[in-house]
């Protein structure tokens, strides 16, 4: 039910309730999965009154719920979803499920490292959408050697099968010629679906393992994988500013 004192937009309520984000409420809108006081809803700018009762997929939702953050080392092997139709191992089996939580972007099944869940729905949209600027890095392995050739073109940015891809700053760069494998961190200013594998392996260089270690200024520094805390405060504050540019 719509706790609040004034009227919001039905995906912003999904959000605040803490389902998904509020793009992906926006998904749930446009397939048919969301009712307002039993009459199913697909308009993007309807609007929740105080009062109103928003079901999606048949559950009651509510935005009576304190807003929580989670920074979890994701593993490898796991889905970077709250649910899986596959009925794989899934991101929200890592952190308390006294809330409905969500991850905030995705990584990858077979990538590791910082991944923030949480039910501010907000929150999760300035993180992820594109008009934001919050850096990501990551530590790279990938067979074969890194040319300064191929890096230049890679800073530079590339179109691949026309998808246009930013470019990217590589740190630390080492090649282990006897593995014939190439080690170095790069800063992401994107985050399109499977970006580093497939600018990498655009030049032939597949990636062997992918670590994400921070996410704006927030490191996951010595965290275990498989493990998470909660974010504190002024960490929250601190990525706010940074997605809106106020570094």
């Amino acid at each position: 039910m719509n706790s609040l004192n004034q009227a919001i937009r039905l995906q912003k309520y999904i959000a605040q309730a803490g389902i998904a984000s509020r793009r992906k409420a926006e998904e749930l809108i446009a397939k048919g999965q969301v009712k307002v006081n039993g009459k199913q809803v697909k308009e993007m700018g309807f609007m929740v009154n105080p009062g109103d009762e928003v079901v999606v997929n048949g559950q009651l939702i509510s935005t009576e719920q304190p807003l929580v953050y989670y920074l979890l080392n994701k593993p490898k092997g796991v889905v970077s979803s709250s649910s899986d139709d596959k009925d794989r191992d899934v991101v929200t089996n890592y952190v308390p499920s006294d809330f409905r939580v969500f991850p905030v972007g995705r990584l990858d099944r077979e990538t590791t490292g910082a991944l923030i869940l949480t039910n501010d729905g907000d929150f999760a949209y300035m993180l992820t959408h594109p008009k934001y600027d919050l850096t990501k890095k990551y530590r790279v392995s990938v067979s074969g050697k890194l040319t300064y050739k191929i890096s230049t073109q890679l800073e530079k940015g590339v179109v691949i099968e026309g998808v246009d891809y930013q470019g990217i700053e590589f740190e630390n760069v080492t090649y282990d010629s006897k593995k014939n494998r190439t080690q170095f961190s790069v800063t992401l200013h994107e985050g399109k679906n499977r970006q580093i594998r497939k600018m990498f392996s655009h030049f032939g260089l597949p990636v062997l393992k992918l670590h994400r270690f921070a996410i704006g200024t927030l490191e996951i520094d010595d965290m275990r994988i498989g493990y998470y805390r909660e974010l504190k405060p002024f960490e929250i504050k601190t990525l706010k500013q940074e997605a809106k540019g106020d570094k």
